[in-house]
């Protein structure tokens, strides 16, 4: 009846909770410097027709605006890691770096055990009494369960059957 009790029990499922630090990560990248380009000529009406109507100063504001070296800097942060993009152009790209950082976190992780299985035992056993007069042998078997609970059904040379359950101290 035990035996049967326990295979129709429920599984208690057991697990391991354990905190992982992940470190922190710095990642640099090398400048990107983007070669002279190849000269395709395409005209910017716009901008020439600003040009030619402006007068000497502004032909020279105008000048020194298409050719000045500008830098951007741009930081993106979130809760995980903050990214830095640093790009360099003269009327196009001259040259650009990123940089990121991922932050140290902690990760919870569950770990399900596996369930061990049951054993099953074969116990012959040999005995006498005290003062040694006769011998008598016994037979049985144990059983223990996936929680390590322990049934025997054994059996004597006389015909006596012995039912027991183990109990742990």
């Amino acid at each position: 009846m035990l035996l049967l009790n326990e295979c129709n029990r429920d599984p208690e499922v057991k697990t391991i909770v354990r905190t992982v630090a992940v470190p922190e990560i710095i990642k640099q990248f090398d400048t990107i410097v983007v070669e002279k380009p190849i000269h395709t000529h395409s005209v910017d009406t716009i901008y020439v027709d600003r040009f030619v109507q402006a007068d000497s100063t502004g032909q020279l504001d105008l000048y020194k605006d298409a050719v000045t070296i500008r830098e951007y800097k741009e930081v993106f942060e979130d809760s995980m890691a903050i990214i830095e993009v640093f790009s360099k152009t003269r009327g196009h790209l001259l040259e650009q770096q990123a940089n990121y950082t991922i932050f140290e976190r902690q990760i919870t992780d569950t770990i399900p055990l596996p369930r061990p299985k049951g054993n099953l035992y074969l116990m012959p056993e040999i005995g006498t009494t005290t003062d040694l007069r006769g011998l008598r042998a016994k037979a049985g078997i144990m059983y223990q369960d996936r929680n390590k609970h322990l049934y025997s059904l054994s059996m004597d040379v006389d015909g006596y059957i012995y039912i027991g359950y183990g109990i742990k101290f």
